[in-house]
């Protein structure tokens, strides 16, 4: 699904000073104002609302106000304020205050305010109006701004969503006038600004479509994490020569990744959009090569593809060609699917309904209890893994991807396929290095043969983890689109549609589940896999 670009307005609100010009004594932080109005793209606002929730939570020196800033309350505060500003005779700046605990934004503050009074003091109808509104600001700054862990190697910065009364924008431009970066974000228009010059105090302003519907800015990051965890994300490919250069970036910012590094870090899976030949240039890239791949502390992103591939070429050699090249020894895991889910896991028994024990009424799993059975196929992966793997079927569980959402039925299934997978995706999951070639999955289907529910829930659990998929149904068959939404698929379609093909390969490495004569590396190493 394409979600469209983001805005570069989040980027640019936590670019760094180096960035910008960093900070001096007497130039102080360039900062910015920026005004993000309307919704272009839904999906990407709330994905991005839920970014930015998450970077201000890692952070000290960001004050958020996602409601109405209420009237200073606290009489002590006022009252310091009241009796300090008593001897304001037209400058704050002279004042003997304290309004933060760092003398030089404290300083800076003082005179933002005399440059605002200076050039808004025509909007207050007389001196009364203007020392309550004094106060007033310095009260906000005294609760939300002091308790900020100001450091001078970044702006402090100031976030707003929703709209905002005329005093609560005028103490934004008080702040950004001393030096704080101030982001605004309205879905349902300019509000104040529009009653205000913009251009005089040089406010960024991107404007997208205007929303009537009134999300509060919790409802947003709520959307947005299950947009997050869903992973209907896509990055766009552009050929062989940017992988190059995305690889040359890599190296100069990142240096070179050891191997095995990055195990320790929750996996995001992002799904990469292609031509079927970008799918052919990537498929053997390792990830650190991929575009839309990158990690730091807690996350690891991971581009793979999720790809459908209907028809043939007309040139059937240069079709079966594609088939094999994707297959890679020691990566991948190639099955011809005929409605026999044994290739892909345990047929489910009436003991499976065990399982409901695990899964509580609000669809999360008792993880811990489901570990410390022991008896599944994934039972024989590291604790880390099988960890990564019960948070991605439960995402899957609580995402909406499914046509028909999941019952209680289906989550059963879907928990147990994936539990009892078949022991050679356990194999593949198991040498899988974060940073170099992922595992692989092609399936091909021969006839108009259509995925169960679990299989494909099997299927969008493996993506999370870094698998890349491929299926190939020269028939055209809606195998998987029927099931859930067809965006999280990535779907091409060639020359002609060519019913009941069989698959001819020079290969021994195939698996089809009708003949088993031929046997891969990790069958000779580990034996048949068996139920």
């Amino acid at each position: 699904m394409e979600l469209g670009s983001k805005s570069n307005i989040f980027s640019k609100i936590f670019s760094s000073q180096s960035d910008r010009g960093n900070y001096t004594s007497s130039k102080g932080y360039e900062n910015y104002f920026l005004a993000y109005i309307g919704v272009g793209d839904a999906e990407v606002y709330d994905l991005e609302i839920y970014e930015l929730n998450r970077k201000i939570k890692k952070r000290k020196n960001i004050a958020l106000f996602t409601n109405s800033i209420l009237n200073p309350d606290d009489f002590d505060i006022i009252s310091y304020l009241k009796a300090k500003a008593s001897k304001y005779n037209g400058s704050v700046f002279d004042l003997d205050i304290d309004l933060v605990g760092y003398e030089e934004i404290n300083n800076r503050i003082k005179r933002a305010f005399d440059i605002f009074l200076k050039s808004e003091g025509d909007k207050f109808n007389n001196d009364r109006v203007k020392f309550n509104f004094i106060i007033k600001v310095m009260s906000w700054i005294r609760i939300y701004i002091n308790p900020l862990v100001i450091d001078y190697n970044d702006a402090p910065k100031v976030v707003v969503y929703g709209n905002i009364k005329k005093h609560e924008l005028y103490f934004l431009l008080i702040l950004y006038i001393a030096g704080f970066d101030i982001l605004y974000i309205n879905p349902n228009g300019l509000g104040e600004l529009q009653n205000i010059d913009t251009n005089k105090y040089n406010i960024e302003i991107e404007n997208n479509p205007i929303q009537n519907d009134i999300i509060s800015f919790e409802e947003r990051v709520k959307k947005g994490e299950i947009l997050d965890k869903s992973s209907i994300k896509k990055a766009y490919t552009v050929g062989a020569q940017a992988s190059k250069k995305i690889s040359d970036e890599l190296l100069n910012d990142a240096g070179f990744i050891k191997p095995w590094q990055l195990q320790n870090r929750n996996i995001k899976t992002l799904l990469l959009s292609s031509t079927v030949d970008e799918v052919d240039i990537y498929w053997k890239e390792p990830m650190k090569l991929r575009p839309g791949f990158k990690f730091d502390q807690e996350i690891v992103t991971l581009p793979v593809f999720f790809t459908k591939i209907d028809g043939v070429y007309r040139d059937l050699d240069e079709y079966y060609s594609l088939v094999d090249k994707l297959q890679i020894d020691d990566f991948s895991y190639f099955v011809q699917f005929d409605n026999n889910i044994r290739p892909l896991s345990k047929p489910f028994v009436r003991e499976g309904y065990n399982l409901s024990f695990f899964i509580e009424n609000n669809g999360r799993l008792n993880k811990k209890a489901i570990i410390k059975e022991g008896n599944f196929s994934i039972s024989n992966l590291s604790l880390r893994w099988q960890e990564n793997i019960l948070n991605k079927i439960e995402e899957t569980i609580l995402s909406d991807m499914f046509i028909e959402g999941l019952n209680k039925d289906d989550i059963v299934k879907g928990l147990y396929t994936v539990l009892n997978m078949n022991e050679k995706f356990v194999y593949l999951i198991n040498s899988f290095d974060y940073a170099n070639i992922n595992p692989k999955l092609i399936i091909y289907i021969e006839q108009m043969r259509m995925f169960t529910k679990e299989i494909v829930f099997l299927l969008l659990t493996l993506s999370k983890i870094g698998f890349d998929i491929v299926i190939f149904t020269p028939g055209g068959v809606n195998c998987i689109e029927n099931i859930i939404n067809s965006q999280i698929v990535d779907i091409h379609r060639l020359d002609v549609i060519n019913y009941n093909l069989k698959y001819k390969s020079s290969r021994q490495t195939s698996y089809n589940n009708s003949s088993r004569n031929s046997s891969s590396w990790i069958e000779k190493l580990f034996g048949k896999w068996s139920d």
